[in-house]
């Protein structure tokens, strides 16, 4: 067993990040083996130093009190940030505007890699167009990979992809894209600040349309239809008395103009108008949980390997039930490894499994190499801890298709990294990560049966599938204990005798590293994207409510209806919202959810019902008695009835049974027995 003392991470910051602790915004001003000396940006007078230490700055960083920013005041992020309208991440942006950025960059960047390597180049109109010919081939072949995700490229899968843009416009995007210091929000177009801020109508048109739009929010509650011809018709008395006078005709606004002057009403008001003040109050009533008392990562290396180990595509439960003939009939797969590494430290920062190399589990690599991994340690039973975690400064990749799709760069990005293409047919460039899959193929593979071998020569005539001892759902645990517990703990030569463990702290106190991503931040990078009702308990995502204060501010402007939402799988505890052209964090409503995860509340709900069905089963024969003799109370004679359960009622006299019987006229045969 390992006996290590938890060492705490020194952190790296600079005179031109942003620093925020608690909510306040700090500047550096010096740092030495004690700690850091900070100024807070906005003080009456003269600023006050602070000093806080390592251990002080990582406490907060844990208790997602401490936020960094890097460069946020270098001139050349500030410049890009002023021609983004203010966003600094491609996650403020709308997908369409996302994928015009990228596709921007990618050009850039390309040409750039064009004018290092030929020392003709010029960036003139000529150079450039003839430069643009291969560059977009190149763009247009990645394209067909990202579109095939992985799979073998057919003819029928289609893309969109716009004509090769002109040298003069690619000339501009470098300008812009080198003046802000390679940030890709400087490549975002001006559509933003587009659009006239004043009405085309005439003002007195103008004045009408907001008379009538007002009086729809009346309690009477007028149709749209009814306020337009009532604007119509005042518009076309007006021109009456306007072509006796010789003027000019004013112009009937389009009913989608009038709907539009209507749709700008404030939800609550609107509401309030139509059904009445205190039915907006309950409407927009608040319903909350109470006051509520709260770097060596400069390169990361990533790539995709395919194991020489077959394994067996069922779930273990399920294999002691299937029959002999079954067993030999069911599949096996090659899993592909997808792996992250600190090139510094030669430590393994992220590793995830899938069946083929797929963006999706890059993305979930990239995700676990900036995460806190000491659950999945704990859950593998290693006896060593895993703290490589950071913020990288760029990330590594081949050409393949998981690694250039749109999403894992949109990732890439978003962490604020540069992300580095190697070509293709080159692996040296990533030699120190094939090493690792080396390692991985002879220290690892050999423990279990079912290897596929390099070659067919090593092979020979093993027969993997049917050797195949390890379940596809059981390798991952076996997997991470060797790789923190093994490989981290074991003299490498790249690191002259050093092993990547003691690599990583003695590199960390010395340099140390870049705060790894909040959980703010984490879930607005990887959180996927859904779509949910916004109502007065807030949004829900997997049976829980999530509100707060500004949340249902902004329901009051908008009313009820669907917005965007990202989750965290990995941390229930908050939800992001787009609200008002920005991601807003909602906390869960009731209940502690951080940092749990959506597997383990599926399964506490599943369990959760399974007991109550049990209990229900227990009660059972309660519910069986009541129904019996209900039964048996309906199935006597009703005059039995009555005698049981209303003696007073059977004040009848023979003569009124007769008559019953032989049809009498008589006023006594309105007597009917009691329902």
């Amino acid at each position: 067993m390992f006996s290590m003392k938890p060492k705490c991470a020194r952190l790296v910051l600079g005179p031109l990040d942003k620093i925020t602790i608690k909510g306040r915004d700090y500047r550096w001003q010096s740092s030495d083996e004690f700690g850091h000396v900070l100024l807070p940006t906005q003080s009456l007078g003269q600023p006050v130093a602070e000093g806080f230490s390592d251990e002080e700055l990582n406490d907060l960083l844990s208790k997602d009190q401490f936020q960094h920013e890097v460069f946020y005041y270098d001139e050349a992020k500030v410049r890009a940030r002023l021609r983004a309208g203010g966003a600094i991440s491609l996650f403020q942006l709308t997908d369409k505007e996302q994928a015009v950025m990228l596709e921007r960059q990618e050009f850039c960047d390309l040409l750039l890699q064009k004018e290092a390597a030929d020392p003709k180049f010029k960036r003139t109109d000529a150079s450039i167009k003839d430069a643009l010919v291969s560059i977009f081939g190149v763009i247009c072949e990645r394209n067909a990979a990202r579109v095939a995700e992985g799979k073998s490229q057919r003819c029928d899968q289609k893309f969109e992809m716009g004509k090769c843009p002109a040298p003069r416009t690619v000339r501009r995007w470098l300008k812009a894209y080198e003046e802000c210091g390679l940030d890709i929000m400087a490549l975002r177009d001006g559509h933003h600040r587009s659009g006239n801020e004043f009405s085309s109508l005439d003002p007195g048109v103008y004045a009408l349309v907001v008379k009538h739009a007002n009086a729809w929010a009346d309690i009477r509650r007028p149709s749209m239809k009814g306020q337009h011809e009532a604007l119509t018709t005042e518009i076309n008395l007006i021109n009456q008395e306007r072509e006796a006078d010789g003027q000019p005709q004013l112009k009937i606004p389009a009913k989608s103009t009038f709907r539009r002057a209507i749709k700008k009403i404030p939800a609550f008001e609107a509401y309030a108008g139509r059904h009445g003040a205190e039915a907006a109050k309950r409407k927009f009533t608040v319903v909350g949980s109470g006051m509520t008392i709260i770097r060596p990562f400069q390169r990361l290396v990533m790539d995709g390997w395919k194991t020489q180990l077959s394994t067996i595509n069922v779930k273990m439960g399920e294999w002691d039930l299937m029959t002999p003939a079954d067993k030999k009939k069911a599949e096996r797969v090659r899993l592909v490894l997808h792996g992250s590494e600190c090139t510094a430290t030669r430590c393994v920062t992220g590793i995830r499994y899938s069946t083929t190399e797929n963006k999706e589990t890059a993305i979930a690599t990239l995700r676990m190499s900036v995460s806190d991994k000491s659950a999945y340690a704990k859950a593998a039973g290693c006896k060593s801890d895993w703290p490589m975690t950071a913020r990288p400064g760029s990330v590594h990749t081949d050409t393949g298709s998981a690694w250039i799709a749109t999403e894992f760069r949109s990732s890439v990005a978003d962490l604020r990294a540069t992300l580095e293409n190697a070509p293709v047919g080159v692996p040296q460039h990533r030699g120190h990560f094939e090493r690792l899959f080396g390692t991985l193929d002879r220290g690892f593979l050999p423990n279990f049966s079912g290897r596929t071998f390099a070659n067919v020569v090593d092979k020979g005539d093993y027969d993997p599938g049917a050797e195949a001892s390890m379940f596809v759902d059981k390798i991952g645990g076996p997997l991470i204990r060797y790789i923190v517990d093994k490989y981290h703990h074991t003299p490498h030569a790249g690191l002259f005798g050093k092993t990547p463990y003691e690599a990583w702290h003695e590199l960390v106190d010395k340099y140390g590293i870049l705060p790894k991503p909040g959980r703010d931040e984490l879930r607005n990078v990887f959180g996927p994207k859904v779509e949910r009702s916004l109502d007065h308990r807030g949004v829900r995502i997997a049976g829980i409510h999530y509100q707060s204060a500004k949340l249902q501010e902004y329901r009051r402007k908008i009313g009820d209806g669907k917005v965007a939402v990202k989750f965290d799988p990995e941390d229930l505890g908050r939800v992001s919202v787009w609200v008002d052209e920005g991601w807003l964090a909602v906390p869960a409503m009731r209940g502690k959810f951080d940092h749990v995860h959506l597997n383990v509340w599926v399964e506490a709900m599943k369990d959760l019902r399974r007991r109550n069905l049990v209990q229900a089963n227990l009660s059972r024969h309660y519910v069986d008695e009541a129904l019996l003799a209900i039964s048996a109370i309906g199935s006597l004679p009703w005059n039995a009835r009555i005698s049981r359960h209303r003696p007073s009622q059977l004040r009848t006299s023979t003569a009124m049974n007769a008559n019953c019987c032989t049809g009498s006229t008589s006023s006594e045969r309105t007597i009917r027995p009691p329902l």
